[in-house]
């Protein structure tokens, strides 16, 4: 895990954060929630493909992030094929906060854009024991929830807090880290570009399901994590 500070500038953030707003004032957000029994998924979306017809300078930061993360990661990545993921804005209410869970791509970039209190991205970098095969399979998902459990966290993790400032870069092998964002407390709303990168032939079968269960306001039919094969 990388950290760069002012990656962008508080100025640059505050104009971002105003065309997100702009663009809240004329489209619907939705607003996703998915109960956990350890920590909830409680936060609003942009997705992609919304980000390419109307905002499209944070499509630019995407293209640009991607030198930076291929050099501090040491990895041969790319963008995203499925746009609606590839890059998205993330907006945590008050009382808010996202699951723990490992990313499906390999990479990820997470860019704050403002400071709040909670909120703090909080990780345990190169935890998973990857199993030979695909990072969705049922086998996987086995070995990953017996290491989430708290008495071998305790024993073998090693956590990090990341606490959100405006124009800081965070940069991880999103696969490999167990990561959440703890509750947003106080009154303003954690706000954060995230950024998405995989190797050129990577796939994901659990890809349709993943992206009703991350971008759809609807309720959940299908129990069970959508990041693994059922």
């Amino acid at each position: 895990m990388q950290l760069l500070e002012n990656f962008i500038s508080s100025a640059q953030c505050s104009e971002i954060i105003a065309s997100i707003d702009d663009y809240r004032s004329r489209y619907d957000v939705p607003l996703i929630h998915r109960p956990e029994r350890k920590r909830s998924l409680k936060y609003s979306v942009i997705n992609g493909e919304e980000i390419q017809s109307r905002l499209p300078a944070l499509q630019v930061l995407y293209e640009r992030v991607l030198p930076i993360a291929k050099k501090t990661t040491r990895e041969d990545i790319v963008p995203l094929t499925n746009h609606k993921v590839g890059v998205n804005v993330n907006i945590t209410s008050p009382g808010g906060a996202y699951r723990w869970h490992y990313d499906r791509n390999a990479v990820t970039a997470i860019l704050y854009l403002n400071a709040v209190s909670g909120g703090e991205i909080e990780a345990y970098p190169d935890y998973r024991l990857l199993l030979t095969g695909s990072r969705s399979s049922r086998m996987q998902g086995y070995v990953d929830r017996l290491l989430q459990l708290s008495i071998i966290l305790r024993l073998f993790g090693n956590k990090r807090s990341i606490i959100p400032k405006p124009g800081l870069l965070v940069l991880m092998r999103g696969d490999r880290c167990l990561h959440s964002v703890r509750p947003v407390s106080g009154s303003a709303e954690r706000i954060c570009v995230v950024m998405s990168f995989d190797s050129a032939h990577a796939v994901f079968p659990q890809e349709v399901a993943l992206d009703s269960y991350l971008y759809s306001s609807k309720a959940q039919v299908a129990k069970g994590d959508p990041n693994y094969s059922s």
